[in-house]
């Protein structure tokens, strides 16, 4: 998550640091933890030992990437496996230099000693927070592989559609993390998660965030998508994941929705939000989709 008016650090209940942004009054993270949130709502899902035996690259797009938990996370768990590949892409798009200014302390953490050493030493102006592209040796499980790390300085939805030709069909996981959607409409579209399907690798690709609501399960519903919930971290409902129709087994993959997540989204509230052109404010969407409910759901 990200936005430049975060100011003061605060420490979870796992001791991982999140931030507040005075905007919104929001955390960064789940109180919970932002490793914690990080590991179980966002890279558990990916199920990645499936993904050690795979021998081309893979990839992984980090929406919102704010302080970086999620992709090294992610990076710290590849680093376990005996991965067959011989490179990973990683994506990261972020409005706001001010998040990754924390970057460094967020490496600082004892559990990313081993990432820590190999990003400071072989590419510093990542750990430094700067916007580019760098490349870095990952020490995996059997051998060394090659991190490809571009991190983009932008508005998601000015960055994500053009994104759609260039990577089209190459992402083994895709993290959607900004702020919820109460706050950023904008930010939950369908047709968003439309460009997110393509993107995904056939057959297995997904897409992890931590929202239950039903206007976002709604839109992956719509966009053509299967969607579970993931376990909850520190709240009462878990995220949500989001897989493409020609995944093998479905079922494996998450948890299915509990009855009335079901309900919710053959109802009012299923309804999603929607900018086609990527250009509405928060205020028009919400407008239209209020429009959409009324004249789809009139009693």
């Amino acid at each position: 998550m990200s936005n430049e008016c975060a100011e003061e650090t605060q420490f979870t209940e796992d001791g991982s640091l999140t931030l507040k942004d005075e905007q919104t009054g929001e955390l960064y993270h789940n109180r919970a933890g932002a490793y914690t949130e990080a590991l179980a709502n966002f890279v558990e899902p990916l199920k990645l030992y499936e993904l050690a035996g795979e021998a081309g690259q893979l990839a992984f797009l980090d929406v919102c990437f704010g302080l970086g938990y999620n992709t090294f996370c992610l990076l710290n768990e590849l680093s376990k496996l005996a991965l067959v590949t011989d490179s990973i892409k990683i994506v990261a798009i972020e409005k706001f230099q001010k998040p990754l200014l924390y970057i460094s302390r967020v490496l600082s953490d004892e559990r990313f000693r081993k990432l820590s050493e190999e990003i400071g030493s072989q590419a510093p102006c990542l750990a430094a927070g700067k916007f580019g592209t760098w490349e870095f040796q990952l020490q995996c499980k059997t051998r060394k592989v090659c991190v490809r790390f571009e991190l983009v300085q932008g508005d998601l939805r000015q960055i994500v559609p053009p994104l759609v030709e260039r990577d089209r069909g190459i992402f083994d996981g895709i993290f959607h993390d900004p702020f919820s959607p109460r706050r950023a409409p904008e930010l939950w579209t369908i047709d968003l998660f439309e460009c997110y399907k393509r993107m995904l690798k056939e057959p297995n690709g997904k897409v992890v965030t931590y929202s239950a609501a039903s206007a976002v399960r709604g839109g992956f519903c719509q966009s053509g998508m299967l969607v579970r919930r993931t376990p909850a971290v520190g709240a009462k409902s878990g995220g949500t994941l989001a897989m493409l129709p020609s995944i093998a087994c479905p079922e494996e993959n998450g948890l299915p929705l509990l009855s009335d997540e079901s309900d919710k989204l053959a109802g009012r509230a299923g309804v999603p939000y929607r900018d086609l052109h990527f250009c509405k404010t928060a205020k028009e969407i919400l407008r239209a989709r209020e429009a959409e409910q009324k004249l789809q759901f009139p009693y």
